[in-house]
């Protein structure tokens, strides 16, 4: 089996799982900018001074689109993504911060960064390090309000700019909530990236993603 997070934003797809029958929702709640080609994904309520991953995308303004599950009277972000090109991915790697080795990994295990506040982001490491600056009590009531502001029953989003830059931070409710949560980086035919998408686990793996 192969790793197929494409078909999770497939609009329209009919998913099987243990919770019933998901056709999950595409839902674009913003454009990313990266000035350095490097991305930070993590709890910005917490690990805001996450490293970024080491691999490095091109640089310019890119959509975030969640996968958003409906459980009726439940909705939940299953998966969120960094939309580099329109091509497919033939290929997932596991995206790995500078000081990660995926050969130490023992068998299923992930790296992946920790939740502690049941929301997740993308941001450019540039802006990483002017959030690090502002992240405090205060930009923490403001963040959560301006989430507010876009809620939907059980999750919500936002998409902050800072003045005088021109990053922002996109952040985005994690499925269920707190966990370890890893992210992987799709590659087209030509080896080229397409995307970066973090799992929030709320799926079983055959469930969902593995193509049959």
């Amino acid at each position: 089996m192969q790793l197929n997070f494409d078909n999770a934003f497939e609009e329209g797809r009919t998913i099987e799982t243990e919770h019933g029958t998901q056709i999950p929702k595409m839902r674009r709640i913003g454009d990313l900018v990266i000035p350095t080609g490097f991305v930070v994904a993590c709890d910005p309520f917490v690990n805001f001074d996450s490293l970024a991953f080491k691999t490095q995308i091109p640089i310019g303004t890119f959509p975030v689109i969640l996968s958003v599950a409906d459980f009726g009277d439940d909705q939940r972000v299953v998966y969120a993504k960094l939309q580099i090109s329109d091509n497919s991915a033939v290929r997932w790697e596991l995206a790995l911060h500078p000081s990660q080795n995926i050969t130490s990994l023992e068998e299923g295990a992930i790296f992946g960064y920790p939740v502690d506040s049941g929301t997740g982001c993308f941001m450019d490491a540039e802006t990483a390090k002017i959030f690090s600056d502002k992240a405090d009590e205060d930009f923490a009531d403001f963040m959560m309000k301006e989430m507010e502001k876009n809620y939907v029953h059980t999750w919500d989003w936002a998409n902050f700019t800072f003045e005088g830059t021109i990053g922002n931070l996109i952040t985005f409710k994690s499925g269920l909530g707190d966990g370890v949560y890893a992210s992987y980086f799709g590659f087209d035919e030509n080896d080229e990236l397409t995307c970066l998408v973090t799992d929030f686990g709320l799926f079983e793996e055959e469930e969902n993603y593995w193509e049959k």
